[in-house]
C-alpha cells in the first residue's frame, strides 16, 4: 500500500511544471490606478463635511440646540429668569453674526471649489455655482428660520405679563364691534350724499424753467456745476491692518524663522498683556505640580496676508478663557462650547471699538510633564479652528509648565497645510523669559512720553492737517507732515492733472487706541528705504471723492490718507482712507489754505 501511495505522489510531482526561477517577475502585473478625480458635486460635499460651520453634524447640532431652547422657553413660567441664565440674547446675537459672515463668505467657499476644475466651461461654472449656492442657502436659511423662532419665543416672553381677565377681554371685544357698526353706517350715508360726484381731473405740475434742486447737507457744486456729493456712511468696513504693532515696543516680535525651517506665517507680533495672561492662567497648576492637569484658551488678534510671497502676519493680542463646561485632565482637554460664543462676543466687542478685523488667530494649551510636541488631537483641534477662507495663519502654542523654564513651542501651517512637527522645530522659547520681557515693557510703556516708539514730534517741527477736522477717526486720527514734505508740496503746485502727482513715505504713532502717520517724505516712488508708504498727494481740478478714487485706486489698499490740492481755490484738503477706501464723509477731512502752509513754514524757519 505503500508503494502504491508513494508512485502516485512520484507521478504527482513528475506531471507538475517547474516553477522557474523569476517568473513571478516575467508574469504581468495588474497596473495600479489612480482613483478617478471626484466630480465638482463630490468635492463640494466633501468640502461641506469637513467645514465646521457648514458640515451636517454642526448644522444639526445647532439646530437642536435652538430647538431645545425653543420648548425649554415654553414650558418655563419665568422665562426671564431662563434667558438670563442661558445668556441666550448674547447666544443669538453670536449665531446672527456668524450667519451673517458665513453668507459673506460663500462666495469664496464655492470659488475654492471651482478653481480646481479649469477645464469647465462657463455655462458649467454657473450650473455648478447655482447647485451650491442653493445647498449653501438652504443651511443658511434653515438656522435663520430657527433662529428667528428663538427670538420671537424670547421677545413674546418680554412682553407677555399677567393674562387680562375675561370680563375685561369681553368688553373690549364688544367695544371694537360697536365700533366698527358706528363707521360702517357713517360710511354708508357718506356714500349716498356724495352719489354722482366725480372730482375734477388734477393736472401734475413739474418745476419751473430753470428751477434747480436745492443742495442738501453734504453736496457741493464744483466748478463745472456738477454737484459733487459726499454722503454720510454710518458703516465702515473692518480693516485688516497691522500698522499700529509693527515696531512697537509693547510687541513681542517672533520670525518663524527662527523656530521653524518653513511656516506660512512669516512673524508673529505677541502683545505684552497677553504673554502676562497666559502666564498667569498657569499659576494654579504650578501651586500643585503633583497632580497638574492640561489647561488652555484662545487668543484674539489680527492678521494681513502677503499676496506675493503668499505669508502672513498675525498678531496675538486678547486672551478668551473657556467657559464652566470645560473640562482639563491630567492628559486631555475639552474646551467645551461656551468659548465659542465667548470668542464671538469679544471679537464683536473689538471689531465694533477698534474698526479693525479681528480673529482667533492662535491657541494655547499645555503638555505638563509630557513635553512640547503636536499631537494628533492637536491636529484635529487646529483644523476645527482655522479660517475658512485663510486657514493658514493659525497658530498654536504648547507649553509644558514642568520644566525649569516652562518649555514652549510654536506650531504653525506649513504652505501645503501640514503643521509643523516636534522634529521641525529649530528651538524652544521659554515663557517665563517672555513673561519678564512683558512686566519690563508695561514697566518701561509707562515711563515712555507718547509717541516716542517712533520719535517725538514737535509742533515746531510738524503739521497736523488733520487737527481742525470735526471728526477724527481712530485708525487716521492725525496726518504731520514735516517741513520738506510741505515745501514739496509747494514746489509741486504747478502741476496739472487728475493723476497722482507723488507718494509720502513716513511712518505711524501709537496714541493708545489712535494712530497717527508722519510724512517725512516725498517721492514719485512706492518705496524708500526705512520708511513706509502712508499716502498720496493728487491735484484734481475740486475735490469730489469719484475723481481722486480714479487717481489713487491702485494704491487704495496701502495708503491711510490723500492730499487733494484744488488750484481754483488754493486749498489742500486731507482725506482719510478707512478700510481701505476714501472716507465720504467730509467732516472727517482737513482744510488748509496753501498760505497757512507758507506761512507757518517760515515762522519755523524763523
Amino acid at each position: 500500500m505503500r508503494k502504491i501511495q508513494a508512485l502516485a505522489l512520484f507521478i504527482v510531482l513528475l506531471l507538475t511544471p517547474a516553477v522557474q526561477p523569476g517568473a513571478d517577475a516575467a508574469r504581468p502585473r495588474r497596473q495600479v490606478q489612480e482613483p478617478p478625480k471626484p466630480t465638482v458635486m463630490e468635492a463640494f460635499q466633501q468640502k461641506l463635511q469637513d467645514d465646521p460651520f457648514f458640515s451636517d453634524r454642526n448644522q444639526q447640532n445647532l439646530n437642536n440646540e435652538i430647538a431645545k431652547y425653543i420648548d425649554d422657553l415654553l414650558n418655563r413660567k419665568d422665562k426671564a429668569e431662563y434667558i438670563q441664565k442661558c445668556q441666550l440674547n448674547g447666544y443669538v446675537e453670536g449665531l446672527k453674526l456668524q450667519l451673517q459672515e458665513q453668507n459673506e463668505k460663500k462666495d469664496l467657499f464655492i470659488q475654492a471649489i471651482l478653481q480646481n476644475y479649469p477645464e469647465l466651461d462657463a455655462q458649467a461654472s454657473v450650473d455648478f455655482r447655482n447647485q451650491m449656492e442653493e445647498v449653501l442657502n438652504g443651511k443658511l436659511n434653515l438656522l435663520d428660520k430657527n433662529l428667528t423662532r428663538l427670538t420671537n419665543e424670547m421677545e413674546v416672553k418680554e412682553e407677555s405679563g399677567k393674562e387680562l381677565p375675561w370680563p375685561l377681554i369681553g368688553a373690549i371685544a364688544g367695544g371694537l364691534l360697536l365700533l366698527i357698526f358706528i363707521i360702517a353706517v357713517i360710511s354708508k350715508n357718506k356714500g349716498k350724499k356724495n352719489n354722482g360726484y366725480k372730482p375734477a381731473p388734477v393736472t401734475p405740475r413739474g418745476p419751473k424753467p430753470g428751477y434747480r434742486a436745492p443742495i442738501t447737507p453734504g453736496q457741493q457744486v464744483s466748478a463745472d456745476g456738477n454737484i459733487v456729493v459726499r454722503r454720510k456712511t454710518a458703516t465702515i468696513l473692518k480693516k485688516q491692518s497691522l500698522e499700529d504693532v509693527i515696531d512697537n515696543p509693547n510687541y513681542l516680535q517672533v520670525d518663524a524663522v527662527d523656530f521653524t525651517y518653513e511656516s506660512a506665517v512669516r512673524r508673529m507680533y505677541i502683545k505684552n498683556q497677553c504673554i502676562i495672561d497666559i502666564y498667569n492662567m498657569y499659576a494654579e497648576d504650578l501651586r500643585n505640580p503633583q497632580s497638574p492637569k492640561e489647561d488652555g484658551c484662545m487668543v484674539l488678534g489680527r492678521w494681513v496676508h502677503d499676496t506675493e510671497n503668499n505669508e502672513y502676519y498675525v498678531s496675538l493680542e486678547q486672551i478668551v478663557m473657556p467657559g464652566d463646561d470645560a473640562v482639563f485632565e491630567e492628559y486631555a482637554l475639552n474646551f467645551g462650547g461656551k468659548i465659542k460664543l465667548k470668542v464671538l462676543e469679544e471679537l464683536r466687542r473689538l471689531r465694533r471699538e477698534t474698526n479693525l478685523q479681528y480673529d482667533l488667530t492662535c491657541w494655547v494649551h499645555s503638555h505638563p510633564g509630557l513635553g512640547v510636541f503636536f499631537s494628533n488631537s492637536d491636529t484635529s483641534v487646529q483644523d476645527q479652528l482655522k479660517h475658512p477662507q485663510h486657514p493658514l495663519f493659525l497658530t498654536a502654542i504648547v507649553v509644558d509648565i514642568l520644566t525649569p523654564m516652562q518649555d514652549t513651542g510654536i506650531f504653525t501651517y506649513r504652505r501645503d497645510m501640514n503643521i509643523n512637527s516636534k522634529s521641525e522645530l529649530k528651538k524652544m522659547y521659554s515663557l517665563i523669559e517672555w513673561y519678564q520681557w512683558a512686566q519690563e515693557s508695561l514697566k518701561t510703556a509707562a515711563q515712555r512720553p507718547v509717541g516716542a516708539n517712533q520719535k517725538e514730534l514737535s509742533a515746531d517741527e510738524y503739521f497736523n492737517t488733520l487737527e481742525k477736522a470735526e471728526d477724527r477717526d481712530d485708525s487716521c486720527h492725525g496726518v504731520q507732515l514735516n517741513k520738506d514734505v510741505i515745501v514739496d508740496i509747494c514746489m509741486d503746485l504747478a502741476t496739472e492733472g487728475d493723476d497722482v502727482l507723488a507718494m509720502l513715505h513716513g511712518f505711524a504713532v501709537q496714541h493708545g487706541q489712535k494712530t497717527e502717520y508722519v510724512a517725512e517724505k516725498i517721492s514719485d516712488k512706492d518705496k524708500e528705504d526705512n520708511l513706509s508708504l502712508t499716502g498720496c498727494f493728487v491735484a484734481a481740478p475740486h475735490c469730489s471723492i469719484p475723481t481722486v478714487r480714479r487717481a489713487v485706486q491702485d494704491y487704495l489698499d496701502r495708503i491711510h490718507f490723500v492730499l487733494v490740492y484744488t488750484p481754483s481755490d488754493s486749498l489742500l484738503t486731507t482725506i482719510p482712507v478707512v478700510n481701505g477706501d476714501l472716507v465720504v464723509e467730509n467732516t472727517f477731512y482737513g482744510e488748509q489754505r496753501m498760505e497757512v502752509l507758507k506761512t507757518w513754514i517760515k515762522q519755523v524757519r524763523q
